[in-house]
C-alpha cells in the first residue's frame, strides 16, 4: 500500500497569508492600471507625451495583476500549484519593478516596497515547490 498522506498534505494545503499578500498586490496592480489609464496618476509631461499610457496600464495588468490574482486564488483554494504560481508571480513583479523605472525614468518608494513583496512571494513560492517535490519523492521511495 502506498502512503499518500504526506503528498496530499503539502499539495492541498491552503496558504491564506500568501493568498492575502498576492491578492493585495493584484488589487493594487489593477488600481494602478486604472489610475494610469484614467489619468488619476500624475505622470511627468515627458512621459505623458512619449509613452502610451494605455499600453503601460495594460502591461501592468498582464504582467502583475493577473498572475498575482491567479496565485492568490490558488493559495486560498489550496491547489497543488500554489508554489509555482506564487514563484512566477513574484518573479514577474520583481521584473516589473526593475524594468518600469528604467523605461519611465520615474521612481517611488512604492517600487521598493513592492519589490520586497515580490521577492518574498517568489522565495516562498519556491520553498513551497521544493517542499512539495521532497514530499512526492519521499512517497515514491516508500512505494
Amino acid at each position: 500500500m502506498m502512503p499518500t498522506t504526506r503528498v496530499l498534505t503539502v499539495q492541498n494545503r491552503r496558504w491564506p497569508w500568501l493568498g492575502a499578500v498576492c491578492g493585495g498586490v493584484s488589487i493594487n496592480a489593477f488600481g494602478g492600471a486604472i489610475g494610469f489609464a484614467s489619468g488619476a496618476i500624475d505622470l511627468s509631461p515627458d512621459l505623458q507625451s512619449g509613452l502610451p499610457v494605455t499600453l503601460t496600464a495594460l502591461s501592468l495588468v498582464l504582467v502583475v495583476g493577473i498572475p498575482m490574482g491567479l496565485a492568490a486564488a490558488s493559495a486560498f483554494a489550496g491547489g497543488g500549484r500554489s508554489g509555482p504560481m506564487a514563484h512566477i508571480a513574484g518573479v514577474l513583479l520583481v521584473a516589473w519593478i526593475v524594468v518600469q523605472p528604467a523605461v519611465t525614468g520615474e521612481t517611488s518608494w512604492l517600487q521598493g516596497s513592492f519589490g520586497v513583496l515580490g521577492l518574498v512571494i517568489a522565495l516562498r513560492g519556491w520553498r513551497i515547490t521544493v517542499a512539495a517535490g521532497k514530499s512526492a519523492h519521499l512517497v515514491s521511495d516508500d512505494a
